[in-house]
């Protein structure tokens, strides 16, 4: 190989060194094993395949659930000067085709793809001639039946071998693992018990609260006031997002929302405000935070409780990757477990009902019965739940449930900007242009512009294209639709639906199957999970660290010292009354100005001297109390 993998970080991350296991996780592929990589949520997981991909001649097939997800990782890529594409459902087969002859023919080194991808036949054929150095699987928990979020065209990965070279490695990486989830995925991956590399799930700098309280959005302020940093906010509804933001802006913060159901280009422009610190908290549902790396975010509030574990450690994850004193408040009261439990309900409709979703849809796109394999459309929730009759959480869950089942499956509502791409070369675009002079300037601005239009589809915009030219947007898109006729260039327009593809033909509802392991059986696993978050919330003697770390199978640690409970229990040790003294006196001399530590204690010579020292510690772990850069304490409390 003719740079290391050490010259690969510097030179494309700028790093001298790796992580923790990454290393060791690298080492392992490139001796072409089989590997299973869990390191936790923000432990830079990425950089294992990434780096030994760009070592080895070839390309890097990527198999990535959320298209979000993909599309960031590709751009991130791009931006390091790494040629990486991505294919995902709503792709029309002009695109796909296209991308897969890149990946044959052209030097990319990273394909992402959905794991339904997978068993397309143009796929495969594709594969088969492409030189792949390496088979990752991001989020691989959901091969497994027994993960949070499994998918069962995952299992199909390992069906892969059959196509490529037997002897190039995968390697399974996730965040959210425990031990049943491991053994399934190393047995369905081939992975050997030397090559399960587990990075502890623990985390030191982070402080886990449960608050059970009422008045939600007044603790909120309070804990968004005394942290006074970069944070997110977690709400289970769009609706609440926006609320709750609101409340926040009109309370002083610069706070905004985000949710699955904004267009693209909003989407990225309020993530990247609070990227770059010009929003301070982000109020979102769970659609934010998949694949964003951003170190100083304090402080994670939930507003209600997830529904698995799993989604809660991963959500939470997200504060203090920087390894600083960090937060993860989860907000609850009693009504929030007759809420969770009702979700669970309704996330599992009945099989008739799921079987009138799927007739209905076929309706709706006047699509026959035993025709419509690979076909895409665009779909509008609303306007088919008005047609219809039907409830959106219905209607969301059941088809959920038709694409596990590998039925349907549908593509998160992205923006796709209208596309163009040269069809004919440069000697038949030259005689087109001398007997159609009236599309000439729009071709010389198209071919300035996009170097590379005759080999992709390219994202065009209209708006620029109609200034540059002194002409309507109107008439470009007639311009750009006659230039389609002719089969001069391939052009789609722009959409912002999600995009429903159907995986096979169209059944008649009656020869609908729904196997044991994606119904039922994740029932039984999501009520387990469930259960597991409510006791997680009410349990007031574990500590919390030590209580989730305890699902992922690590049970060798002691009480982490910083969450409420661990707090509850150290000022148990002396009386309320004893405690408020010394508290009272702590603010009131930190109230003149910062002090170090011993001189502090010093100032307090009426009791006794570990007493101090034991108050002093409580409020340092409840934030209460900091250090500033000289070394001194001062009080968070000083100023409200």
């Amino acid at each position: 190989m003719s740079q290391t993998i050490h010259d690969i970080l510097k030179q494309y991350w700028g790093y001298d060194s790796f992580r923790d296991s990454q290393e060791d996780i690298i080492s392992s592929v490139l001796d072409g094993n089989n590997t299973l990589a869990l390191l936790p949520t923000g432990g830079g997981k990425s950089i294992c395949y990434q780096v030994p991909a760009l070592v080895n001649e070839g390309i890097c097939i990527v198999v990535s659930p959320l298209i979000a997800l993909m599309k960031d990782q590709v751009e991130n890529l791009n931006k390091r000067g790494i040629k990486a594409l991505a294919i995902f459902s709503g792709m029309n087969k002009r695109e796909i085709d296209i991308a897969l002859d890149n990946c044959v023919y052209g030097d990319y080194k990273f394909l992402y793809v959905s794991p339904e991808r997978l068993q397309t036949e143009i796929f495969k054929v594709r594969v088969a001639k492409m030189k792949v150095n390496l088979i990752a699987v991001d989020e691989s928990h959901c091969i497994s039946q027994w993960g949070h979020d499994f998918r069962p065209a995952y299992q199909k990965i390992k069906e892969l071998r059959e196509i490529i070279d037997k002897s190039i490695p995968f390697l399974a990486v996730t965040a959210t693992a425990n031990k049943r989830v491991i053994l399934d995925v190393s047995e369905q991956l081939s992975i050997n018990k030397e090559h399960i590399i587990k990075q502890s799930f623990v985390r030191e700098n982070l402080g886990y609260l449960v608050l059970k309280i009422e008045n939600k959005e007044e603790r909120l302020l309070q804990i968004l006031k005394k942290t006074n940093s970069c944070g997110i906010v977690y709400a289970n509804t769009r609706r609440k997002t926006m609320e709750t933001a609101n409340f926040l802006t009109s309370n002083g913060f610069r706070a905004d929302y985000y949710h699955g159901g904004l267009q693209q280009d909003e989407r990225d422009r309020k993530q990247q405000n609070w990227i770059e610190n010009r929003t301070q908290i982000i109020v979102a549902t769970n659609a934010f935070g998949m694949g964003i790396d951003k170190p100083d975010v304090r402080v994670v509030v939930h507003l209600e409780p997830p529904a698995s574990p799993e989604a809660y450690f991963q959500e939470a994850g997200r504060a203090g990757r920087d390894g600083k004193k960090s937060f993860a408040a989860l907000l609850y009261k009693p009504s929030d477990k007759l809420n969770l439990e009702r979700f669970h309900e309704l996330e599992f409709p009945e099989i008739k009902e799921i079987k009138k979703v799927y007739n209905a849809l076929g309706n709706y796109f006047r699509l026959a019965i035993g025709g419509g394999e690979g076909a895409n459309y665009e779909f509008n929730l609303g306007d088919f739940c008005n047609q219809f009759n039907f409830e959106p959480i219905q209607v969301h869950h059941s088809i959920s449930i038709l694409s596990l089942a590998g039925y349907i499956n549908v593509s998160d509502a992205i923006s796709r900007p209208n596309r163009v791409k040269f069809e004919v070369n440069n000697n038949e675009l030259y005689n087109y242009q001398v007997k159609h002079p009236e599309h000439e300037g729009l071709i010389q601005l198209l071919l300035r512009k996009h170097e590379t239009i005759f080999d992709n589809l390219i994202g065009v915009n209209l708006n620029q294209l109609a200034d540059s030219l002194k002409k309507s947007v109107k008439e470009i898109e007639n311009s750009l639709q006659k230039l389609k006729t002719f089969g001069i260039v391939e052009f789609l327009p722009a959409s912002h639906e999600p995009v429903l593809t159907y995986i096979v033909d169209r059944l008649h509802e009656d020869r609908l199957k729904f196997p044991k392991s994606i119904y039922l059986d994740r029932k039984k696993v999501k009520g387990e999970q469930l259960q597991f978050m409510i006791r997680y919330c009410e349990s007031d003697k574990i500590c919390r660290s030590k209580l989730l770390l305890s699902y992922f199978d690590e049970t060798e640690f002691e009480n982490c010292g910083t969450c409420d409970v661990c707090l509850t229990n150290k000022r148990k040790n002396l009386t309320n009354t004893i405690f408020s003294k010394i508290e009272t006196e702590i603010e009131l001399n930190l109230k003149k100005s910062p002090m170090k530590l011993k001189p502090l204690v010093l100032s307090i010579p009426n009791h006794k001297e570990k007493d101090v020292l034991e108050v002093i510690q409580w409020k340092l772990d409840s934030n209460e109390l900091n250090y500033n850069k000289n070394h001194e304490l001062f009080s968070n409390k000083k100023g409200e």
